[in-house]
């Protein structure tokens, strides 16, 4: 990568920041995107049905489908006076570029989006098969139906998740389930007591954290649950006692694990606590919710995704770390599961060899003054060109992947 290059890399990275496109509104990002892959030569770009921007790289003679694939949406901003840079100003300061969703993910975007375009350019004569760059829509809600659309329609023999890993090689990935949990009150005045929903449901949530024992995986990690909302119906009005309050939970799931067994395990804390406080009413269900995306498509989710892994023996692994190798960095396979769910299609349900690989750290996901170092993001970048070249240059089948062990 000369200079010039680094210099696009960084400047489309600063572009994709400078366009706010939390779940559901990506549309401008993506119009930004797709006239940036068809001036980058993109033999093919298409959008699906949710929104998605699907960019192919078609090296000319039949071979495998390798996919990459990054997220165009990001979670919330918040206050804009709690940053030091403004969120989706793309500023440059000090080798790194500032803003909103830099590491999570457009950093990771720019990245993938220019390695496949100049590996055409360099090497289009000696590769075969196709290369694929998804830009997903609705990750931060959705992620699970947005993956199984562009995996239905892209069928790839291999995947790269862009997910922050330090430029480490990741294997697999907790699970999530979003899990709902509810109690019940009377409308009334405020002054006439104490026993609202709201009150039930402090008392509920500190049960269901005390009574969570969470089970461990040497790999996986921690199996969490954590508490994400808090919200009361009616909205907004002070001097009424709630009908409803709503509390929702983020629970990382661990292989063996399902819908059934994580339900099961909240719903008999709850009829203990029922058990033990006067006037509870409550339930639980998985809160997958829906939504629309910004081509007018409804889009859902199950509320479940499960955990997945990858053999550490497995012939994609091995290739994806010589293409690290190749790229000048030292190999590394990652001790611990990936960041976020990204994988639960390909390499959950679908058993498509999957890692996930990207620069920037995990840590900086979300926060505020989320930035992505320069030096990583043009690592990242030569890394993806090398493990889509070391891929599309083998000619034998890469055999298919564990898949999910839950």
């Amino acid at each position: 990568m000369d200079e010039a290059r680094r210099d696009d890399l960084v400047q489309l990275c600063q572009g994709l920041v400078r366009y706010p496109s939390p779940s559901g509104e990506e549309g401008e990002i993506a119009a930004f995107l797709r006239s940036v892959m068809v001036s980058l030569g993109y033999d093919s770009v298409q959008v699906d049905g949710y929104g998605s921007l699907i960019g192919t790289v078609d090296f000319g003679s039949p071979g495998p489908t390798l996919l990459l694939e990054a997220q165009m949406d990001h979670a919330e901003s918040g206050d804009p006076g709690e940053w030091r840079h403004y969120p989706f100003g793309g500023w440059v300061e000090s080798g790194r570029i500032y803003g909103r969703g830099a590491t999570d993910q457009k950093g990771i975007l720019a990245a993938m989006v220019l390695a496949l375009a100049w590996l055409k350019q360099d090497r289009r004569e000696s590769l075969c098969g196709r290369a694929v760059m998804a830009a997903m829509v609705h990750q931060e809600s959705f992620e699970r139906a947005a993956s199984k659309l562009v995996a239905d329609r892209v069928s790839p023999d291999g995947v790269v998740s862009g997910e922050p890993s330090d430029l480490t090689v990741e294997r697999g990935q907790r699970g999530r389930a979003s899990i709902a949990v509810d109690t019940f009150g009377r409308m009334e005045h405020s002054s006439m007591g104490d026993n609202s929903s709201a009150d039930m449901m402090v008392r509920l949530v500190s049960r269901l954290k005390e009574d969570y024992v969470p089970k461990v995986d040497p790999f996986f990690g921690e199996a969490t649950l954590t508490l994400t909302s808090l919200h009361s119906y009616p909205v907004d009005v002070r001097t009424t006692m709630p009908v409803r309050c709503r509390a929702t939970f983020d629970r990382r799931i661990l292989p063996g694990e399902t819908a059934e067994s994580v339900m099961r395990d909240i719903k008999a804390s709850i009829s203990s606590a029922v058990r033990d406080i006067p006037g509870l009413e409550a339930r639980a269900f998985l809160d997958g919710g829906d939504g629309h995306c910004y081509t007018g498509a409804m889009i859902s989710s199950e509320g479940f995704a499960p955990a997945w892994e990858i053999e550490e023996e497995h012939p994609f692994v091995g290739l994806v770390l010589e293409g690290v190798a190749e790229a000048g960095l030292e190999p590394i396979l990652s001790n611990r599961s990936g960041f976020g769910t990204n994988g639960c299609i390909y390499g959950g349900e679908m058993s498509v060899p999957t890692v996930v690989f990207g620069p920037s750290r995990r840590e900086l996901a979300h926060v505020v003054d989320e930035y992505i170092e320069v030096d990583q993001l043009a690592l990242g970048c030569k890394c993806y060109g090398s493990i889509a070249e070391k891929f599309l240059a083998r000619k034998e089948e890469i055999p298919g992947g564990e898949g999910s062990k839950a």
